[in-house]
């Protein structure tokens, strides 16, 4: 029987790679070695393309030895390039990797390896993608992605994490209205937990007896409540926030707390070279399937940020109201108030709207353009008589 010897994983750790050290000692000079890192919660699997070979597999590594192995080669005098696909472990290990000098490309997800996923292959395909950019410069190769700083992180948090409490209280409220119908009461008052209909519901149950569901529906509330309580909390701290980052003047329509969640998802507008860039960005353009003179649109790829792609269409709406000389009504603006306009014209009316919505922005923060110049009339968001005339209305 054939004994099987475990290295010790204190030795070297590219001794452990016989066949990655063999292509390194092929040549005397330094070889550009790209490496394809597929992150898990148990380690990275990892695969080295070295030079213009095939990628070959090192197996599963942890965080330390792998970044002990970019090290290595880089002490070495080779040029190390690594692709990461971005997921949920945040980008602190991607800063550690570039502590130790090597270039690092952090891609969007996308099938990689067609039907037949693996780790393996998915570094494999890493590696290549890595070896397209860092050693041909071709920078079509994959999409990557902004690495947000930790300041940009913890902005960004503030909007979703309230976004999550909303749909979270939403939740609650929704089961106290099943526990409600389950028991057949068909006259619960809209918004049951809140401080004027709460009375109201318990006064119901106590004259019918229902005692047990009084109790239920109680604690009910009492989750409902903090939550209420905590989402109000985060509405100061979104306040102080919009202080500091928005401007004074806003496009009437886009509401303060829109115009924050824009800003902190966007993080850079200048990351934006052109109004193409910024409008792939929220994946509003069509699908497209061509080939010879003809040509195929199909729907919205989706492919952007689906935050920004939901809070806009929502703000297109109110723009209908608030700033009806907007310049992308003069074009669509038809098809959005005409009722007898089909839905399948009027939600292409609101896609193209979206897209050039977000176009105008990006003009209007770097400073290309101008509210007026874009048909906006503008809102001075601290103004206490606009504020006043936007409730009463």
């Amino acid at each position: 029987m054939k004994n099987y010897i475990l290295k010790s994983v204190s030795s070297p750790v590219l001794e452990r790679f016989p066949t990655l050290r063999k292509r390194l000692a092929a040549t005397s000079e330094p070889l550009p070695v790209c490496l394809g890192a597929d992150l898990e919660k148990a380690g990275v699997c990892v695969a080295a393309q070295v030079g213009l070979g095939t990628p070959i597999s090192l197996g599963l590594l942890s965080r330390e030895e792998t970044s002990a192995l970019v090290a290595t080669l880089v002490q070495k005098g080779h040029r190390v390039a690594v692709g990461v696909e971005a997921c949920g472990f945040g980008w602190r290990w991607q800063e550690q990797l570039r502590q130790t000098a090597a270039t690092v490309y952090t891609f969007a997800p996308e099938p990689l390896t067609g039907r037949r996923k693996t780790n393996r292959r998915d570094a494999a395909a890493l590696a290549l993608l890595t070896s397209d950019r860092f050693v041909h410069d071709n920078k079509r190769a994959g999409r990557v992605v902004r690495e947000p700083s930790p300041l940009e992180q913890q902005r960004r948090f503030l909007t979703r994490h309230r976004s999550h409490l909303v749909a979270l209280r939403g939740k609650l409220e929704a089961h106290g209205r099943g526990l409600l119908l389950d028991f057949g009461r068909l006259d619960y008052p809209d918004c049951w937990w809140g401080k004027k209909m709460w009375p109201r519901l318990v006064a119901q149950l106590q004259a019918s007896g229902e005692e047990w569901l009084l109790a239920e529906l109680t604690r009910q509330r009492r989750l409902t409540c903090e939550l209420h309580q905590e989402i109000r909390t985060m509405d100061t701290r979104l306040a102080a926030l919009s202080d500091e980052l928005l401007p004074d003047v806003l496009p009437g329509g886009l509401g303060e707390l829109t115009a924050l969640m824009l800003f902190v998802e966007v993080m850079n507008w200048n990351r934006f070279s052109n109004r193409k860039q910024a409008g792939s960005y929220i994946g509003c353009c069509p699908t497209e399937h061509s080939t010879g003179p003809g040509q195929r649109l199909g729907a919205i790829d989706r492919q952007g940020n689906r935050r920004l792609r939901s809070a806009l269409t929502e703000t297109v709406w109110r723009l209908t109201r608030w700033e009806k000389d907007w310049r992308g009504f003069a074009k669509w603006g038809a098809l959005l108030q005409d009722k007898n306009v089909g839905g399948v014209r009027r939600k292409k009316a609101v896609i193209a709207c979206v897209r050039l919505l977000f176009i105008d922005l990006w003009r209007l923060h770097t400073g290309r353009a101008t509210l007026a110049e874009l048909g906006f009339h503008g809102r001075n968001r601290k103004a206490p008589e606009e504020a006043a005339e936007a409730i009463a209305a």
